[in-house]
């Protein structure tokens, strides 16, 4: 499978399919066609949008309260406006994505709440940024959960059948 396939698969095809199983090359190239739209949008957002702060008032200001300025200014609303657009436009399918990957390597969709968790984490401290201590933790947290995801999903789902389905190999290429 190769990356546009993959994002086809995970982004029209199964959109929001949990049942069946995701190969390595999916999940892997959703990750990488998530990070790559998210660095689009974020640079095009901020293209359009740095010139409406008064960036030699901020210079002023101390550390907290420039966080706290430009958060508040159109700049900051429209980078979290935009934030919250592609985590929640991204979020059924990378879900579904996971699910299916989760299964090819026979393990049970209740290995993904971990990861629903984190991605709720990472979508509330997109609506609700805040430097507090705890936020900070949670979002460390959030992190680790992915970072142990990955390492999971590195490994190679079975060959055979499994009790989800056959082999995300030995489908057809016209499936994708």
């Amino acid at each position: 499978m190769n990356f546009g396939q993959a994002v086809n698969s995970s982004l029209i095809k199964k959109y929001s399919t949990f049942k069946g199983r995701a190969c390595r090359a999916e999940w892997w190239y959703f990750l990488l066609f998530s990070f790559l739209v998210s660095l689009l949008v974020s640079t095009v957002t901020v293209f359009f949008t740095f010139g409406s702060v008064d960036w030699e008032y901020v210079a002023t200001l101390s550390e907290d309260n420039a966080a706290t300025f430009i958060l508040n200014s159109d700049f900051g609303t429209s980078i979290k406006v935009v934030s919250i657009i592609l985590a929640l436009a991204l979020f059924l399918p990378g879900f579904a994505v996971t699910v299916r990957r989760l299964q090819d390597l026979d393990l049970s969709y209740y290995w993904s709440l971990p990861y629903l968790v984190a991605s709720g984490i990472s979508i509330y401290i997109t609506i609700a940024p805040s430097a507090v201590e705890s936020m900070v933790r949670l979002d460390a947290f959030g992190n680790l959960i992915v970072i142990i995801y990955c390492l999971i999903f590195l490994r190679k789902g079975d060959y055979d059948d499994n009790r989800f389905g056959p082999s995300p190999l030995e489908l057809e290429e016209d499936t994708y």
